[in-house]
């Protein structure tokens, strides 16, 4: 018999620790008194990124995410999703309805799991994101023609961020000359990215991981603070990582060691 996982919130700056704990506590008494042990295994996670103010839980392999979940759900859940098999629709973030009916479950939505960090050697997993204009940017666009540097960082308009990112701009003909294009990319909206860009008089690009999925899938999630890690990847343009380098979330990445890496 295979064993369904519970991937369940564990606190963050959106979804209060205390409630997260309180969800944990009921639902394993709750799969107990069902006589589900055994059967379900409850797997604290850290925040998924989307907590809305309360616990999302995750169920594999059904492939159901549920969001806004609170202690009064639990005995639905059991009861209706692990004993009777029926998703309770009410409470479902992913996928849709439409797409659930006309799929009849057997969804992942492994990308919005944390993986771990990438590695030089790796190739860089695909990702398609909106610059500060709202226009789409595949990584794989630039495969065979452009060595890509990504230059994640927390958040726009704070301080350590703004004077790396005014420092790239300021480096971005050395970085051209190397056949390189370098992103920005951080949990921010297009829109911030834009004003942000045009307050500071930046020439690079900066990427919107709103959904936090490619940070999450680079392994550079920070769940405590719900942004990405202060990280450069460069990948060459055969695809692979050639470069790795994750910093104090406080401490400004080096060009000069970036470059350093490109060839």
């Amino acid at each position: 018999m295979s064993v369904r996982r519970i991937l369940i919130d564990t606190g963050g700056l959106t979804c209060p620790a205390k409630s997260s704990k309180s969800v944990l506590e009921k639902l394993t008494r709750a799969i107990k008194k069902a006589g589900l042990e055994g059967q379900v295994e409850v797997v604290p996670r850290g925040c998924f990124g989307l907590c809305n103010l309360a616990p999302n839980l995750y169920i594999e392999p059904d492939g159901i995410w549920y969001s806004r979940f609170t202690v009064k759900d639990v005995p639905v859940i059991v009861r209706q999703h692990l004993v009777k098999g029926k998703p309770v629709e009410r409470l479902i973030h992913y996928p849709d309805r439409r797409a659930l009916k006309q799929k009849k479950g057997g969804f992942t939505v492994s990308e919005t799991l944390v993986a771990k960090e990438v590695e030089v050697g790796d190739i860089a997993p695909d990702f398609t994101l909106k610059d500060e204009n709202g226009n789409e940017v595949s990584l794989s666009g630039f495969r065979g023609t452009k060595n890509v540097v990504l230059a994640f960082y927390p958040f726009d308009w704070s301080p350590v961020c703004t004077n790396e990112n005014c420092a790239i701009t300021e480096d971005l003909d050395k970085f051209q000359a190397k056949g390189t294009v370098i992103f920005g990319v951080s949990c921010d909206s297009h829109f911030s990215h834009k004003a942000w860009k045009e307050k500071l008089g930046l020439k690079h690009s900066l990427l919107s991981d709103l959904k936090r999925e490619v940070s999450k899938k680079y392994g550079l999630y920070l769940p405590d603070f719900n942004c990405s890690k202060r990280a450069t990847i460069v990948v060459d343009k055969s695809g692979k990582v050639v470069f790795k380098k994750v910093q104090e979330i406080k401490v400004a990445r080096s060009n000069q060691e970036i470059l350093a890496a490109l060839k």
